[in-house]
């Protein structure tokens, strides 16, 4: 047996002349009056009859809705809760507000406005550090071109003379064992004995000459600055040495050759043309090493004219979406303020969040999405770029500089000192990094959705709950037939 208790007063009138029934209820949306004729039969007062008439009666759900409004007015608890709810979404949407204007849309509190200055006075000490680089190599060349290049061509012209004449020289040699040698082939040799005897003079000569034209640089704006003295480096100082001592061997030995009684397997032919081989290998190393210095000016221009330097950074914020943020903003005021001014049920509040709490969501996660893409991702390729051409650059000119440093004197610091004047040594002072940035949006935007989403929630409960409440005052019908069957 199922039992429903509600509120119902009845009076029966005492002629058929009715008059209005006195009030018994206290509160008007308490209970439903009805008004019954004395005659009425006891059919008429039957459960079944009595719910059609209630269930028939149209302003229930309107009184029912009514007093629900008026618990959610009366009592303060209620009340407070959803205007604290409302706020608490008002200052996470304005805080959110508040931080994208000022770091990003603001030009005068913007960090994109920091971060384009960072990069621009980058690029601008890398344009100024090529310059100042552009200008050392044009002192090194001066340098390089009056004051040793002529020697170094002078001797390595000698090398590759000799080395293209060593090599016929040999071919004749091995032909000079099979038939007579011809004068012109005999002349080749003698060629090849005058070209020995001239290359010793100018190598025994070369280490006196570099240090007179290095002498002569003390009367220059250079002083004794930015000269290579030391062109032989490394392996190379004793290669020198190889090719200057096995010189005098090779101009012994081919000057004691008989080419007219040359035998086929003599040990000592043998051994001319093993070390003419050796010869012509070293000579070959060794115009290498003298045109190392030149090779590396070379390179080093080449490097420095094809740096690229990073563009300017600019950023020019989503304006649909911050339009839709600020809309979303003046109508969460907008609807706020109805509300608390009792201009604005709870009922529709409650629709209208459950409504638009959704595009308020996405308008959020639209403009924070916006900004990532063109704000955070654009940064950070930007930032990619330039750390790899600022890496690339100094890097390759520390490598430069440094290499460069080995030609020249020992006592010669002026290439240390032009690096140690460049200002990559000096720290930067950056009042703001990426990560913090990025974490205050997702903190704040974090937070938002997290109101938006309470505020959604709960309209979507006072929505069901005036549904409900309203559909069980319809169901009451229902439930007493099947009490009183």
């Amino acid at each position: 047996m199922f039992y429903v208790a509600y509120n119902a007063c009845f009076k029966g009138l005492d002629s058929d002349n009715a008059t209005e029934p006195k009030q018994l209820c206290e509160c008007v949306n308490e209970c439903e009056m009805m008004s019954f004729l004395p005659t009425i039969s006891s059919g008429r007062l039957s459960p079944s009859v009595i719910l059609d008439s209630i269930s028939d009666s149209s302003d229930i759900p309107a009184r029912f809705v009514a007093a629900t409004e008026t618990r959610n007015r009366v009592e303060t608890s209620v009340m407070m809760k959803t205007v604290s709810l409302l706020n608490d979404t008002i200052e996470a949407h304005r805080q959110m507000w508040i931080e994208i204007s000022r770091e990003c849309v603001d030009a005068g509190t913007s960090w994109t406005t920091a971060l384009s200055k960072l990069l621009t006075s980058l690029a601008d000490m890398m344009r100024g550090h090529f310059a100042v680089s552009m200008s050392l190599l044009s002192i090194l060349d001066d340098v390089y071109w009056n004051r040793v290049s002529h020697l170094v061509i002078g001797l390595s012209t000698q090398l590759k003379d000799c080395l293209s004449l060593i090599a016929e020289v040999q071919v004749i040699i091995t032909r000079a064992q099979l038939k007579t040698l011809s004068n012109e082939e005999n002349g080749r040799i003698q060629l090849l004995l005058d070209r020995y005897r001239y290359l010793k003079t100018t190598l025994d000569d070369f280490g006196s000459m570099l240090a007179a034209e290095s002498d002569e640089m003390l009367n220059s704006s250079h002083n004794t600055h930015y000269f290579p003295g030391h062109l032989l480096i490394g392996i190379c100082d004793r290669l020198f040495e190889n090719v200057s001592d096995s010189l005098q061997w090779q101009i012994s030995a081919l000057s004691s050759l008989n080419t007219t009684n040359i035998n086929a397997g003599e040990t000592e032919v043998d051994e001319i043309l093993f070390n003419m081989t050796v010869f012509r290998s070293n000579v070959a190393n060794l115009m290498l090493c003298l045109l190392s210095y030149e090779d590396e000016l070379y390179s080093f221009e080449d490097q420095l004219l094809t740096i690229t330097l990073t563009p300017s950074f600019n950023y020019e914020p989503p304006t649909t979406s911050l339009r839709m943020f600020n809309m979303d903003g003046e109508w969460l005021d907008s609807i706020t303020s109805q509300y608390i001014a009792n201009s604005l049920s709870k009922l529709y509040l409650a629709t209208a969040f459950h409504a638009n709490g959704s595009k308020l969501l996405t308008n959020a996660d639209q403009l924070y999405s916006d900004i990532e893409q063109s704000l955070f991702s654009k940064v950070s390729d930007h930032i990619d770029s330039q750390e790899k051409n600022m890496m690339s650059f100094y890097k390759d000119l520390l490598a430069r500089v440094a290499s460069l440093q080995r030609y020249m004197f020992t006592d010669d610091t002026s290439l240390e000192l032009f690096m140690r004047r460049l200002s990559i040594w000096r720290m930067p002072i950056v009042n703001f990094q990426k990560s913090q940035v990025l974490f205050i949006f997702s903190l704040y935007q974090g937070l938002f959705s997290v109101q938006l989403c309470t505020i959604c929630a709960v309209g979507s409960v006072i929505c069901a709950d005036v549904k409900q409440n309203v559909q069980l005052v319809y169901c009451i019908n229902h439930i007493a037939r099947r009490v009183s069957e």
